[in-house]
């Protein structure tokens, strides 16, 4: 799955568990809306190294898995999982933005 959206924020890094690194980033959707949706992706491990070149503002495509997991210790109860593998930054900031030759 994809989701283009500029980057609204960027977390800290954190230790969760037995030592997992993570670190969130929440997206707004690239659209004309009034009211924009926004989505919060987690990278963990060695996919945090594909935010060193992220900064807030920037236009981003993200490859997305989406899963539904159990919780451990209260079963019955779910909860969402969003975690990227992949980005891409759009034509529009490789190119440098607005930065229009007139």
């Amino acid at each position: 799955m994809q989701y283009q959206g500029f980057v609204k924020f960027i977390g800290p890094k954190e230790t969760i568990g037995e030592g997992v690194e993570k670190q969130t980033i929440v997206l707004e959707e690239n659209t004309d809306r009034e009211y924009k949706g926004s989505i919060a992706v987690d990278f963990f491990r060695d996919k945090i190294n594909l935010l060193a070149d992220v900064n807030t503002g920037d236009l981003i495509t993200v490859h997305l898995n989406a899963r539904a997991n159990e919780s451990k210790n209260q079963p019955g109860r779910w909860f969402n999982s969003i975690t990227c593998w992949r980005i891409e930054k759009s034509a529009w900031e490789a190119a440098g933005g607005d930065d229009l030759p007139f």
